[in-house]
């Protein structure tokens, strides 16, 4: 059992006025296996595209040979589903160009942030399937909601359309340099409640549950912050002591030797992720000495992070748009231009397809009850 310490409602008040109030998002629980099937092709397409409300950017494109002839001269909105500072809104910014270049249409990036990504993903599955609506999902997440009966996306949906996965980013728990926290080993021999500043929802949130739950290290969550901007700010305020998060999102602060690095997770590719990371343990290495469960609980959580980050369209997209999609997706990541521009933000590019993608989420959801008692405890 997790030694979980819950922070009173004075004080999750207190940094949700700091860090934007949270967003009430009307969602309906459901099963894992309904929503996380493999894209499926559905009846014809709507002739009407939904509209996103929100501050966007417009990525106008000329039509490449492969474009899809649906597609050209349309305008797609792509929902990034949290406030601009986060791997969701850098990745969406990154192939929102060069997808409309490969479909011959323009693409439009919109920030919908509440929920910790719900309230974008809802947003965008929700849509008229027609292909003018698209966004992303935070799946990891998502599968853990629905095991604490949290918010999160809607059963009317069904079938979602998995459009692809950009990279498989590593997560990292980070700390400010002088907190007294100096490594892991010695945050495990912590008997005092670590603060952990948290977005509730997000995968942040359910690595944390887990892994400080299942290495019995106590903590607090504040889940008072609405978006990783936000977050961001409250860890360089000092308002906790460590966060747990994408490395897209915490490289600048390590880069900027803003924090300190304490334990990664998932695959460690990118040579300036490398750099910063040097010498720091993998939760996967560390998690071999723990009980069986415990390590199985360790390894679940870690491969329901590598799921984040995901590309979706509504379920119900005619089969001939879903190809498009998918092709011009895996088309835009393969482009030495769109790779150059992901090396110089930092990026990692590693394309996975839709029905890659689908099948990983389909193992992933059947194998997560090994991490229920953390999440419920």
């Amino acid at each position: 059992m997790s030694r979980y310490t819950a922070l009173s409602s004075r004080d999750t008040s207190s940094r949700s006025r700091r860090g934007g109030r949270r967003v009430a998002v009307a969602v309906i629980a459901a099963g894992s296996a309904a929503l996380l099937a493999a894209c499926s092709s559905g009846s014809s397409s709507s002739s009407s595209a939904a509209a996103s409300s929100g501050g966007s950017s417009s990525a106008a494109a000329s039509s490449s040979g492969s474009a899809s002839s649906y597609f050209k001269g349309k305008t797609i909105t792509l929902i990034a589903p949290d406030a601009p500072g986060g791997s969701y809104d850098a990745y969406a910014r990154l192939f929102a160009p060069y997808l409309g270049q490969e479909l011959g249409a323009t693409v439009n990036v919109t920030n919908v942030a509440g929920g910790g990504t719900i309230a974008g993903s809802n947003q965008a599955l929700s849509a008229s399937p027609n292909g003018l609506t698209i966004g992303m999902v935070a799946v990891g997440g998502d599968i853990a909601g629905k095991i604490e009966n949290q918010p999160t996306i809607t059963e009317a949906m069904g079938s979602v359309t998995w459009l692809g996965q950009p990279a498989v980013v590593p997560n990292a728990i980070i700390t400010q340099p002088g907190s007294g926290v100096t490594s892991f080993a010695a945050l495990e021999k912590s008997t005092k409640p670590v603060t952990i500043l948290d977005i509730r929802n997000g995968i942040g949130d359910t690595l944390s549950r887990v892994i400080f739950g299942a290495f019995g290290i106590p903590h607090k969550l504040d889940t008072g912050f609405e978006a990783t901007s936000a977050l961001k700010q409250g860890f360089l305020a000092k308002d906790g002591q460590v966060i747990f998060q994408a490395m897209s999102t915490l490289y600048p602060i390590l880069a900027g030797n803003q924090g300190k690095p304490l334990l990664t997770t998932g695959p460690v590719t990118s040579p300036a992720y490398q750099k910063v990371l040097a010498g720091v343990p993998a939760a996967e290495t560390e998690a071999k000495s723990l009980s069986a469960s415990k390590a199985a609980a360790v390894n679940e959580v870690i491969q329901l992070s590598d799921l984040a980050d995901d590309f979706a369209a509504p379920p119900g997209l005619p089969a001939a748009e879903v190809s498009a999609l998918q092709t011009a997706f895996t088309n835009a990541a393969a482009l030495p231009a769109l790779q150059a521009q992901a090396a110089k933000e930092d990026l990692p590019i590693s394309w996975t397809n839709g029905t890659t993608l689908a099948g990983q989420i389909t193992t992933a959801a059947a194998n997560a009850n090994t991490i229920a008692s953390y999440l419920n405890s």
